[in-house]
């Protein structure tokens, strides 16, 4: 599948559950902005940064450490974009607080984010293996712990949010699987030739 396919069914399909999912639920404006920035700004800006070759130009370079630092990035992740909203329930009507969470919460997507989209293939310890259990891991802890939440609360907990950011992360795991499966099919297989035939020298005419 094409790059540019994938990305444009993932933001369609993003931007329709989420918005139908907040209105059947009534949800406000927080949730859905929370939504887009965590799922759609946040690859979207890395995405476009990569484009522009900016990895290594500025100051974004600072995030290329946190490539090779999965669990870190999945801590971060679950942080800031769930028990970070949660915890101080009383203050989420707060403008002041709204925009400190949404800030939090961006910046904690694009370190999620970073180790999946930022091509470092100079970091041998980012295999492919590594990325599909740190998906798989932080797929499921997210999910559960919103889950958890909402057990104990006798509620549903952001369940746009929930909803929308697990059927984004399924999403990206399929595409990621396929992407996976074409590398491996152009593996080159290793050979021994030239281990026991001598190459032909070209001398000087």
């Amino acid at each position: 599948m094409h790059p540019n396919i994938f990305w444009a069914a993932y933001a369609a399909a993003l931007m329709t559950l989420s918005l139908f999912i907040s209105a059947a639920h009534q949800e406000g404006l927080l949730q859905l902005t929370r939504t887009f920035l965590c799922f759609g700004a946040a690859p979207s800006l890395i995405g476009y940064s990569t484009r522009r070759g900016c990895w290594f130009r500025c100051s974004w370079k600072r995030l290329l450490p946190t490539v090779s630092c999965l669990p870190v990035t999945a801590a971060v992740f679950l942080a800031g974009t769930t028990a970070a909203y949660d915890f101080p329930a009383g203050e989420t009507l707060s403008p002041v607080w709204m925009g400190i969470h949404l800030t939090l919460s961006f910046w904690s997507a694009l370190l999620f984010w970073s180790p999946l989209l930022i091509p470092a293939p100079f970091l041998r310890r980012r295999t492919s293996m590594k990325k599909f259990a740190y998906l798989i891991v932080t797929g499921m802890l997210f999910y559960f712990y919103h889950q958890a939440a909402g057990y104990v609360q006798g509620e549903p907990v952001s369940i746009t949010f929930m909803t929308t950011g697990t059927t984004a992360l399924i999403m990206y795991l399929f595409y990621f699987i396929h992407t996976w499966a074409a590398a491996e099919e152009q593996t080159d297989r290793p050979t021994v030739k030239g281990q026991f035939h001598r190459f032909q020298r070209n001398e000087p005419s």
